[in-house]
């Protein structure tokens, strides 16, 4: 604002030739019809005055003019002030000379007027500035009053007051005015900051961000490398469900003053949202770029403290290095993206740099993706299922739904494969309407008294009623009873919202639709999910079983969750069972319904109806698995 300011005051030099100019014939008409020496005396100071603004008017001109150099900014605004300052005392001392020494003349009426026209001009020119209107105003209106006063008769001390009266207003007027340009121009920096900076970290804001980081890439040298790297706070989510939301803002505060610290300048650094991050560094090498990533890894890294709590979130990190990597921002973007997906997937803390062969994985999951949206209506799905049997006569009491892909080039893919991209697209929501009718389906072919069971994925569970409703109408448009659906869920759905997630289950319980937690065991709080969630079945996890022969501990939480779910009235299954010795451990301890390739692999529908008329008889051996055997339907 100031820089704009002292740019105003040399953006009329015109102004000031004829003010000069006006003087400079004023003080000679004065000493002409006075014949008093004294006005040349004046009109040689104006003369020295004018040119001495003249000149630094058109120095400023032609000088190279730096805003962020307050310093010279400073030097320019000084020197327009004295000259400003030097011609209004001028003018009021030769004002208050002719008062004195010519009362009643023409002389004194001709300098008497422009003084006080000059007084009122003031105020129209520099009202933006109390600084120099003050000063120019004071200048100008002391001597000349002073000299009214000691004139003594009525009409110049009316005149005195007069003046006196318009130079209190011309500083009450000037100071408004300066107060409403200078609201007027913070409101306009703080929306300007509001489109270009992060509102809570005050960093850039994406578009800002990505406006600089072009800018970089076609200033870049090249002997020099320019590195964007991607952040991705670890377990920002864990402090914000379990400390708040406050907690979560003021970890984000210290990530950026960190990330200040770290790379020095602030206008290389944006928050993108949420937890995001992105940093461009320069370095000389590639190498250099991959210091800095790790300096920034090992900063964030280190705990936070919270009040009186110490976190530690950590980051992953992806980085692309231009131009090695990409020289345009779309490309360059995409790169330090895959390689922060890359980091993501490896462990907590990973720093890794982009590699061509990520973008040749991404490429392939975006034609599966292209694939993975018409498959539905090509009937590309399939459902086979596995029984979950009682171990003590081989019977089938319940089947697991588990969806497999015929994919018409790639043969059979995985669940492990195609259902994360399912869920990240929102497409998990069709097919697994689908799996549930489906399976809802088939079940009619089975005994009445054998269930089906279908995994959900934790995106279906967000869709809350519409999730009820979907599993309704499955129900009515199959004739299946409600009794014989379970729907198996796993701890992340409870994580995310336990309010919503207890809702959604106990309004599948009161329509008698069974609700299991899998992988039972294998999570942080699993005891208190049985407390609060109305669960009718529990699926031991498969490390359990795996460890039934030969471990004591594995035994004694078996025992204990036996009798837990014994008291609780709640069905347990122990999933994973293949050989002999783990059926026998899990019977001795009270197990009631085993899962396992030692009764059988997922079968086919068709294979399936053949095989669970009769008790299941383990085999001497686990038949050897598939690559896809184990994988959920949609989970």
């Amino acid at each position: 604002m100031r820089f704009s300011l002292v740019a105003a005051l040399y953006a009329t030099p015109k102004s000031m030739l004829v003010a000069t100019l006006v003087a400079l014939v004023v003080v000679e008409v004065a000493a002409d019809i006075s014949g008093d020496g004294v006005f040349r005396l004046f009109l040689a100071a104006f003369l020295a005055i004018g040119i001495a603004r003249v000149i630094a008017n058109v120095a400023y001109i032609r000088s190279p003019q730096n805003p962020a150099d307050r310093v010279a900014t400073r030097r320019w605004e000084l020197a327009a002030l004295a000259g400003a300052w030097g011609f209004a005392a001028v003018v009021g001392l030769s004002g208050g000379y002719a008062s004195l020494k010519h009362a009643g003349t023409p002389a004194e009426f001709l300098v008497g007027c422009c003084v006080i026209a000059y007084v009122a001009g003031i105020s129209s020119r520099n009202a933006s500035r109390p600084l120099i209107t003050v000063g120019q105003i004071s200048a100008t209106c002391f001597p000349f009053v002073g000299a009214l006063v000691l004139a003594g008769d009525l009409v110049h001390l009316a005149l005195g007051a007069m003046i006196c009266a318009l130079y209190a207003s011309t500083i009450v007027m000037c100071r408004k005015v300066y107060d409403t340009i200078v609201s007027r121009h913070r409101a306009q920096a703080k929306l300007e900051r509001l489109a270009l900076r992060d509102p809570l970290t005050g960093l850039l804001n994406r578009s800002a961000f990505f406006e600089r980081l072009e800018q970089a890439l076609g200033s870049l040298d090249p002997s020099r490398c320019l590195g964007l790297l991607a952040i991705d706070l670890d377990r920002f989510k864990d402090v914000n469900d379990t400390l708040g939301h406050p907690a979560g803002d003021k970890v984000l505060l210290e990530t950026a003053e960190r990330l200040r610290t770290i790379l020095g300048a602030e206008d290389c650094i944006s928050r993108i949202g949420g937890d995001e991050f992105l940093v461009l560094a320069e370095a000389d090498t590639p190498a250099g770029i991959a210091a800095t990533a790790q300096r920034v890894a090992d900063c964030l890294g280190k705990p936070i403290l919270l009040d009186l709590t110490r976190v530690t979130c950590g980051a992953s990190i992806g980085y692309a290095v231009a131009p090695r990597d990409g020289s345009y921002l779309d490309e360059l973007m995409r790169h330090a993206d895959l390689a922060l997906y890359a980091a993501k997937r490896r462990s907590a803390g990973s720093v890794v740099g982009y590699e061509a062969q990520f973008s040749a994985v991404y490429h392939e999951r975006m034609e599966l993706l292209a694939d993975l949206q018409v498959a539905m209506e090509e009937n590309q799905f399939e459902l086979v299922y596995q029984p979950i049997v009682n171990p003590s006569d081989g019977r089938t009491v319940c089947c697991e739904a588990l969806l497999r892909w015929n994919h018409p080039r790639r043969g059979v893919i995985p669940p492990s494969v195609f259902i994360p991209l399912a869920e990240a697209t929102g497409l998990i929501v069709p097919i697994g309407a689908w799996v549930i009718r489906e399976a809802c389906r088939e079940a009619t072919f089975w005994r009445s008294d054998i269930n089906v069971a279908v995994n959900l994925s934790p995106v279906q569970f967000k869709d809350g009623e519409a999730l009820i409703e979907t599993v309704l109408q499955c129900l009515a448009a199959t004739g299946l009873a409600a009794y014989r659906l379970e729907l198996e869920v796993t701890e992340s759905v409870l994580i995310e919202d336990a309010e919503e997630a207890l809702s959604l289950i106990s309004a599948l319980r009161r329509q008698q639709i069974g609700v299991a937690l899998d992988d039972f065991g294998t999570g942080f709080s699993s005891l208190g999910y049985l407390h609060e969630f109305p669960f009718s079945k529990l699926k031991l996890d498969r490390v359990f079983s795996r460890n039934l022969v030969g471990s004591r501990r594995s035994a004694a939480i078996v025992r204990g969750v036996v009798q837990i779910t014994r008291d609780l009235r709640m069905e347990l299954v122990a999933e994973g069972i293949e050989t002999a010795e783990q059926l026998d451990s899990a019977s001795r301890l009270g197990v009631n319904a085993v899962q396992g390739y030692l009764f059988s692999r997922p079968l086919s529908a068709e294979r399936l109806r053949e095989t669970i008329n009769a008790p299941i008889q383990p085999t001497s051996r686990p038949p050897r698995r598939s690559g896809a055997v184990n994988a959920h339907s949609a989970a």
